[in-house]
C-alpha cells in the first residue's frame, strides 16, 4: 500500500502524509520522490534506526558525541580513575564516608545507564505510543521545526535520563547522604512539573497551550523555597533561624509573582548574588531564585539537537570538579553522575535527534545545577555564573529581544525585533547557521569558560 498523499497547486512532487522514516525524509528533499512503497509496517521504518545511528555515528552528530563524551571522561579520568577512598583525616586517620567510587566512574556508570534507558524509553514509545508523543508545534517557532523529522521526533527523553543520573547519585552515596538525597527530590519534583507541562501540550497538540507561566513559576518557586527551608534549618550545614528563612521565602515567592515577565533573569540573579554573598540567610534567599533561573535557562537553550544535553554536561563537570577542590564529594558525585546522565541522553539526542527531552528533562537539569549552587552556599555563586555562560547568554538574548521591542513600540508605535529570533541559538539557525555548527561552538565556548 502507498502511503496517503494530498496534490499541491505548485508544480512540485505530491508530498507523502504520515509516517515515514529520516531517509525516506532526505530522499524525497534530495530528489522529490520516495522511493519505498510499504508504509504499513511503522517497525520497518523503525527498525533501520541501528543503520541510521551507526551512520549518524561516523557523521557530525556522531563525531559531536564522541568528542564530548570523550573529553569529558578523559576529564574525570586525569582527576581519579578507579580507587578513590573518600572521608576526612581526624587525629591522623582516615574516617571513611559512604561515598565510593572515583570521578570516571560516575560519569562512565551513569553515561550507560543513562544511554540504555533511553534507547529502551524511545523503543517503548515508538511501540506503545507509535506518534502520540511526537514534539508538539509551536506557533512561534522556527518554521523548519514544524515539518519533516523534527515534527515526527518524540518529546520526554528526560524521563529516563533524569532518574537515570539521579539513581546513580545516590548509589555511589549508599543512599546515605541528606544532602545528595534533598537534592534528588528537588530534581525529581521538577521533572514532574516538566511532566505535566509536556502532556498538557501533547493533549492540546501544540506547544502552545502547556502550564500557565504562572503555573509554572509557582510550582518551580514552591520546589526551590522547600530546598532552601530544609539547608537553613540544618542541611548542609545550615544554621539560619526559621523566622529569617521564611521572610526570605515569601519575599522570593512575592519578587517572582510581580516580575513573571521576567522569569528567566539569571543575570540579574548573579549579579545580586555576588553582592550578598557574604551573608548566609540573604545568600539562601537568592539561591532559591538561581534554582528557579537556572531551570528556566536550560529550557530556553533546549532548542537544537544536543544542545541542552552538551552544555549542562560540561557545567556539572565543571561544577563538579570545583566540590572536589572544596571538599564536598558527596556534591561533587552528584554534579558528574547528572553529567554522564546527559551524556548519555545525547545517544539519542546527538544530531539528527531520535528524540527530544522536553521539559521534563530541561527543567530538571537547570534545577540541579542551581540546586548544586544552593548547597555550594555563596562561594559557589561565581563559579556557576561562569558554568552557566551559555545559559546566561541565551537568556539575556531573550530579555534583550522583549524589552527592545517594547521600548521601540512605547518610543515609535511599532515593535522592532533585535533579533530574527530568540533566544539566540535561534537567530543564528535563521541566518543560515547549521545546527551543527551552532551547536559546536556553544559547546565551545562552555568549554573555553572551564579555564
Amino acid at each position: 500500500a502507498r502511503a496517503p498523499t494530498i496534490t499541491t497547486h505548485s508544480t512540485g512532487p505530491e508530498r507523502p502524509v504520515g509516517p515515514f522514516s529520516r531517509q525516506d525524509q532526505a530522499r524525497f528533499d534530495a530528489y522529490g520522490e520516495i522511493e519505498h512503497d510499504d508504509f504499513d509496517d511503522l517497525d520497518d521504518d523503525f527498525d533501520d534506526d541501528s543503520s541510521r545511528g551507526s551512520s549518524a555515528l561516523t557523521g557530525a552528530g556522531g563525531t559531536f558525541l564522541r568528542v564530548v563524551v570523550g573529553f569529558l571522561a578523559l576529564w574525570c579520568w586525569r582527576i581519579a580513575p578507579t580507587g578513590c577512598a573518600w572521608g576526612v583525616i581526624v587525629a591522623g586517620k582516615l574516617v571513611r564516608s559512604p561515598i565510593f567510587g572515583s570521578p570516571f566512574q560516575w560519569f562512565a556508570t551513569s553515561f550507560v545507564v543513562s544511554s540504555v534507558s533511553c534507547v529502551a524509553l524511545l523503543a517503548l514509545t515508538r511501540k506503545k505510543f507509535g506518534t502520540a508523543l511526537n514534539q508538539p508545534r509551536r506557533s512561534d517557532g522556527v518554521p523548519s521545526h514544524n515539518v519533516g523529522i523534527k515534527a515526527a521526533t518524540p518529546t520526554m527523553g528526560g524521563a529516563a535520563l533524569v532518574p537515570a543520573g539521579l539513581a546513580c547519585a545516590l548509589v555511589f552515596n549508599k543512599f546515605a547522604d541528606p544532602t545528595v538525597w534533598a537534592l534528588s527530590l528537588s530534581t525529581a519534583a521538577l521533572c514532574v512539573v516538566g511532566v505535566v507541562d509536556d502532556l498538557r501540550k501533547l493533549r492540546g497538540g501544540t506547544a502552545d497551550v502547556g502550564l500557565p507561566p504562572w503555573a509554572k513559576l509557582v510550582c518551580q518557586s514552591a520546589v526551590a523555597s522547600v530546598l532552601c527551608v530544609w539547608l537553613a534549618s540544618g542541611g548542609a550545614g545550615g544554621s539560619v533561624p526559621n523566622t529569617t528563612v521564611a521572610l526570605l521565602v515569601s519575599l522570593f515567592l512575592l519578587f517572582n509573582l510581580l516580575f513573571m515577565w521576567a522569569i528567566r533573569l539569571t543575570c540579574v540573579f548573579f549579579l545580586v548574588g555576588g553582592v550578598v554573598c557574604a551573608n548566609r540567610a540573604m545568600v539562601l534567599g537568592v539561591a532559591a531564585f538561581t534554582i528557579v533561573a537556572e531551570s528556566n535557562a536550560v529550557n530556553v537553550t533546549d532548542g537544537l539537537d544536543g544542545l541542552a544535553a552538551s552544555t549542562v554536561s560540561f557545567a556539572l563537570i565543571a561544577v563538579g570538579m570545583m566540590f572536589l577542590s572544596a571538599g564536598r564529594p558527596e556534591l561533587a558525585s552528584y554534579a558528574v553522575c547528572v553529567a554522564g546522565a546527559a551524556c548519555g541522553f545525547l545517544v539519542v539526542n546527538r544530531h539528527p535527534a531520535s528524540v527530544f527531552m522536553g521539559d521534563t528533562g530541561s527543567l530538571a537539569l537547570g534545577g540541579a545545577l542551581g540546586g548544586l549552587m544552593a548547597c555550594g552556599g555563596g562561594a559557589m555563586v561565581l563559579p556557576v555564573f561562569v558554568a552557566s555562560g551559555v545559559f546566561v547568554i541565551e537568556s539575556v538574548s531573550v530579555i534583550l529581544q522583549k524589552v527592545w521591542f517594547r521600548w521601540t513600540k512605547w518610543r515609535t508605535g511599532t515593535g522592532v525585533k533585535l533579533l530574527k529570533m530568540s533566544p539566540l541559538h535561534h537567530h543564528l539557525e535563521l541566518s543560515g547557521w547549521g545546527e551543527m555548527k551552532i551547536v559546536g561552538w556553544f559547546a565551545a565556548v562552555e568549554l573555553r569558560a572551564r579555564y
